[in-house]
Formats: structure tokens, C-alpha cells, sequence
């Protein structure tokens, strides 16, 4: 009985996180400004839906069923992440009840379709995600960062560019630890164990 009240949840946190997003008091919190919104309750809403994919083995039998290769995951979640790092949709979902709902279904869902093909990809496949990502990070920066207009009509451009220098530094940190990872993991290990 307890393994199976662990297993239940990540379901429970999603659900937990989905609806503290759509109550108004909640939702001004995460929405207060453009770092809480794109870098905490975005993110905090993908890890809960990828984390259910991660715990729930039901849904990973139904996926296998739905999707074995995760090539429809890939391109519905690569989808729907490119549509919320727009600022217009972004923005949008901060006043319009519709949007905000969009948000909070999608997002989780996003979550849990990346988690899903990443399962399923190769080291290639996992490595264009990876570069894809980080080229996202420093686009939607350098955009944040050099802009100079407001881009969202409820987030000040000073806003605006911090949130730009923190996804700059974040871009910043995953190159350096990429280069880490080349130089020190193991297909380093592997090229040593040749030579040798």
C-alpha cells in the first residue's frame, strides 16, 4: 500500500502545481515577474509532467504502445516548448484566463513528452535536444538582453534584460559544463582505453 502511495505522487504534485497555477492569488506569485514566471513555474511545471513519465510505468506501457520510436513526443514537445518561449504567448498568459489554462496544460505536457523521447533517443538524438536547447537559451537572451523595447506589456524592460543575462549565464554554465564533460567523461575514458 505505501509502494503504491509513492508511485501515485508525482501525479499529485503535477496536479498540485497545475492548480496553484490557475488560482489568481498563486498564480500572481509565480507571475510577479518574468524570471519567476519563465525560469521557476515554467520550468517547475515541465519537471512534474517529465517526472510522472519518469515514476508512472502505466504510462510508460501506454507511450510504448502510443509512440515506441518517441519521434511524435520529440516533435510535439519541441513544438509547444517553442511556442511558450515566445514573449507575446508568454505575456499573454499572464491576463487571459485562456492562456493561462493553455499554459498549464501544455507546459506539464511538454515536460512529459521531452522526458518520453529522451527514453527513447540515441546518444545523437540526445545531443541535438541538448545543442537545441542551448542555442534556445542564448537566442531568447541575446533577444532579452539588446531589445530596446519591451517585448511583454506586463514586464518592464529592465525585467526584461535581467531575465536575458540569466539565461545568458545559464547558456554560459551548460557550455562549460559540456566542455567538462568532453574533456573528463567518458568517451575520454574510451579514447584512453584505445590507445592504450
Amino acid at each position: 500500500m505505501t509502494g503504491e502511495r509513492w508511485r501515485q505522487w508525482p501525479l499529485a504534485l503535477t496536479l498540485a502545481f497545475c492548480v496553484a497555477g490557475l488560482i489568481p492569488v498563486t498564480a500572481r506569485l509565480f507571475e510577479a515577474s518574468m524570471q519567476a514566471h519563465l525560469l521557476l513555474q515554467m520550468p517547475l511545471l515541465a519537471f512534474c509532467g517529465g517526472y510522472w513519465v519518469y515514476r508512472s510505468e502505466q504510462l510508460q506501457a501506454w507511450l510504448e504502445r502510443a509512440d515506441p520510436s518517441g519521434g511524435v513526443a520529440l516533435v510535439l514537445g519541441s513544438g509547444w516548448m517553442i511556442y511558450w518561449m515566445l514573449p507575446l504567448n508568454m505575456d499573454l498568459a499572464t491576463f487571459d484566463p485562456g492562456a493561462r489554462l493553455l499554459k498549464i496544460l501544455t507546459v506539464p505536457l511538454t515536460g512529459a513528452t521531452l522526458t518520453w523521447s529522451w527514453r527513447r533517443l540515441g546518444p545523437v538524438g540526445r545531443g541535438v535536444i541538448l545543442m537545441e536547447g542551448w542555442a534556445m537559451l542564448v537566442r531568447l537572451g541575446w533577444v532579452f538582453q539588446i531589445s530596446p523595447v519591451q517585448l511583454c506589456s506586463n514586464y518592464l524592460i529592465d525585467d526584461q534584460q535581467r531575465t536575458g543575462m540569466l539565461l545568458l549565464g545559464l547558456a554560459l554554465i551548460g557550455a562549460i559544463l559540456a566542455a567538462v564533460w568532453g574533456l573528463f567523461g567518458p568517451f575520454r575514458k574510451t579514447d584512453r582505453s584505445r590507445l592504450e
